[in-house]
């Protein structure tokens, strides 16, 4: 059967016009660009602790973004509205009426206002902080004033409600959740470029959008049994991905967000114009957190995205927990260049684990490496492993890039991107 495929300079091309970003390092893509320059990462601010904080404080002061601490719907929602609009704003795109793919592992779930067991009774997971001697240590109810419920967001669940206020919120058309572990937001820019390159007659931009805020008891203690985090202890709480010493991620807050825009068939991108090359997607039923001997879905969207390109720096996922990084390095090796030109920068261990925004926040990262030239420092490292460098690096402008992320289940996607 002949192909229809037109030939590649007849293809639409898709670029990154803008991009957003929010963490605890910063409040907006070069904000928390800069902190990465200069070697900040979120365990400096243990020092600042006193000793024996319990677990769930330390993660939340070590791990939170400020502002959506106090945001009036989730903070997922104050997230996603604040990176989607610098993003925008960068693209100069009004997201009002655009097509956007959402990705998370666990949308609005604080929103959601299920109950946590805590001295005392069951108690709602916001107001737990705030129901101090005031209101002592009865349980809470609905009917209270401090019952923070929201009846949409139990109607809707955590996915709708997120869902449906982003689209309040940025004036969204099309808008579509994907849920893909770890991986869910690059899982969602896949589903977005497939759609711009397949849909000739929607509109020429889509908004990629993720955002994590679930540093709550359960979970947090929940990730802790699963032995996924470091001591949590303020001297010994620490992410260490790529080190030999790793233990354990860091949970944090993120917003991220990218605007892309399909290029008509036959048309370049402009000079310093960063284009999405390639993405794919992958996934293998294997266990809940190890990832599957060999890795093998990984190294498909490996060779997909890797082989026979020259890349100069590779994002992965590598979330420091020590069964993990190694074999994922090894996934990567078999389409790398003897020479050892490729270069490594995992930003969780300065970043924190962002879980299903983990993915998006590092392709931001990696088009800021792009733009500026550098790639920050990884000051965390003592052992490396091999190949990988501590300092900071410079990088090509007009290199190549290549971003990886792997979540619980075994769900896998990357992407590649390049600077014209």
């Amino acid at each position: 059967m002949a192909s229809h495929v037109p030939p590649p300079e007849h293809r639409p091309r898709v670029v990154i016009r803008g991009v957003g970003l929010i963490t605890p390092l910063g409040h907006s893509a070069w904000a928390t660009f800069s902190a990465l320059l200069a070697g900040r990462h979120l365990a400096d601010r243990a020092s600042a602790l006193p000793e024996g904080v319990e677990p769930v404080s330390l993660v939340r002061a070590l791990g939170a973004v400020s502002v959506a601490q106090h945001a009036p719907q989730d903070p997922t929602v104050e997230l996603i509205d604040r990176a989607g609009r610098e993003a925008a704003c960068m693209a100069q795109v009004d997201l009002a009426g655009l097509p956007a793919w959402i990705g998370t592992s666990k949308g609005a779930i604080t929103a959601d206002g299920p109950a946590v067991l805590g001295p005392g009774g069951m108690h709602p997971p916001r107001q737990r902080a705030r129901s101090g001697p005031a209101h002592g240590d009865q349980p809470l109810s609905p009917g209270h004033p401090l019952w923070p419920i929201d009846p949409a967001a139990v109607a809707l669940g955590p996915h709708g409600y997120l869902t449906y206020h982003i689209r309040q919120r940025l004036g969204l058309g099309l808008t579509k959740h994907v849920v893909a572990a770890c991986a869910s937001s690059l899982v969602a820019l896949h589903q977005a470029r497939l759609h711009l390159l397949h849909q000739p007659d929607s509109p020429a931009h889509a908004a990629v959008l993720t955002a994590e805020a679930s540093l709550l008891p359960w979970f947090i203690h929940s990730y802790r049994r699963l032995g996924v985090l470091p001591p949590l202890r303020p001297d010994a709480y620490r992410a260490l991905p790529l080190d030999e010493g790793r233990q354990g991620f860091m949970l944090a807050e993120a917003g991220a967000a990218v605007v892309l825009t399909r290029l008509p068939p036959g048309r370049e991108p402009e000079p310093g114009q960063i284009e999405l090359i390639d993405t794919a997607i992958a996934a293998e039923g294997y266990d809940l957190i190890r990832p599957a001997p060999g890795m093998s879905a990984l190294r498909q969207v490996a060779h997909q995205l890797l082989a026979g390109r020259t890349v100069d720096l590779i994002h992965p996922h590598a979330p420091g927990t020590p069964e993990h990084d190694a074999a994922e390095l090894a996934a990567y090796s078999p389409h790398l260049s003897a020479k050892g030109g490729c270069d490594y920068y995992a930003c969780k261990g300065a970043l924190g684990h962002g879980l299903g925004a983990a993915g998006l926040t590092a392709l931001v990262v990696a088009c800021l490496c792009l733009q500026t030239g550098r790639r920050p420092p990884m000051p965390w490292l003592t052992r490396p492993l091999p190949g990988v460098k501590g300092p900071a690096q410079p990088c090509r402008r007009n290199g190549t890039q290549a971003v990886f992320a792997a979540g619980f289940g075994g769900h896998v996607a990357g992407a590649v991107i390049r600077r014209w």
